[in-house]
């Protein structure tokens, strides 16, 4: 099986010409071949993106050029509100002074809804709806929702949607008919939907009415597994991707000379090569 890349050898060939830089990739094949893969995963993950080419690309025969989408699998946290972090700090933020005027502090112990009880729901981070929609008494109808910006761009579908229960079980909300979302905005409003933006950063987006009201923890309280990718791989990637391969291939290959003056202008227009990639790349950044 043929390394995954993001261009094909004629795209690092061009750009060696382009470059005025020697190397034979059809006696160094491999050379360039590993150059190419080498450079492709390390920009998925510093992008966040996967590309791939449904129907493939023609030129390619010595790279496999991704022809769908990829899965993936994470474990988050529900993001909390920063002042309220866990049920100790919760009480002493309402801690009762003798000192202080009663009629602007007032212990909460005297409320019948409190009752000192630690209820981690409430600590819940809303990212969606008002800041006061979980305190009681709770109306459902008003909008509150928490959001978790998945690990890759381009979300395609949800394939499992764990979220912690009362008792600490998981529920997936995607196999279970009792729930409702999926991807896009046609789901908003619904017990989970999946934003993505003009530039592909996904955002999971959770009916915080939906979970259980003793949610057993807010740390490692959703595992979600999704589908990814951006269908086409822009000119930009290809022609980045091939010209970094095209500098490491270029370096490779002058091991050999001697020379030193050709070393040394080699090197030089290889830095050339990736600063002129990085440029293509700042708007994927």
């Amino acid at each position: 099986m043929a390394p995954v890349g993001y261009c094909t050898l004629e795209d690092v060939r061009r750009a060696l010409r382009e470059a005025s830089l020697p190397g034979d990739l059809e006696q160094d094949t491999q050379i360039a071949v590993d150059a190419i893969a080498a450079e492709t995963e390390p920009l998925e993950r510093s992008l966040s993106q996967h590309f791939f080419e449904p129907t493939g690309i023609d030129e390619a025969t010595a790279i496999d050029i991704p022809t769908a989408p990829k899965s993936r699998d994470d474990e988050h946290d529900v993001a909390t509100n920063g002042a309220m972090v866990h049920g100790a700090a919760e009480r002493d933020r309402h801690q009762y002074r003798k000192n202080s005027d009663a009629l602007l502090e007032s212990d909460p112990r005297s409320d019948r809804w409190r009752k000192d009880r630690y209820e981690p729901k409430r600590e819940i981070r809303i990212a969606t709806g008002e800041a006061e929609a979980l305190e009681p008494p709770v109306d459902e109808s008003r909008p509150a929702y928490t959001h978790i910006q998945l690990a890759r761009d381009y979300v395609k579908s949800l394939s499992k949607l764990l979220v912690i229960g009362g008792d600490g079980s998981y529920t997936d909300w995607v196999a279970d008919d009792g729930y409702t979302g999926g991807v896009g905005l046609e789901h908003r409003g619904e017990d989970y939907w999946v934003r993505i933006n003009s530039g592909g950063v996904s955002d999971l987006y959770l009916n915080v009415h939906a979970m259980d009201d003793d949610i057993a923890s807010l740390s490692n309280a959703v595992y979600v597994a999704f589908d990814h990718g951006h269908e086409g791989i822009p000119r930009a990637i290809r022609r980045a991707v091939a010209l970094k391969a095209g500098a490491e291939f270029a370096e490779e290959a002058t091991i050999q000379i001697p020379d030193n003056a050709t070393v040394y202008n080699v090197e030089t227009k290889a830095e050339q090569m990736r600063s002129k990639a990085d440029d293509l790349l700042e708007e994927y950044q």
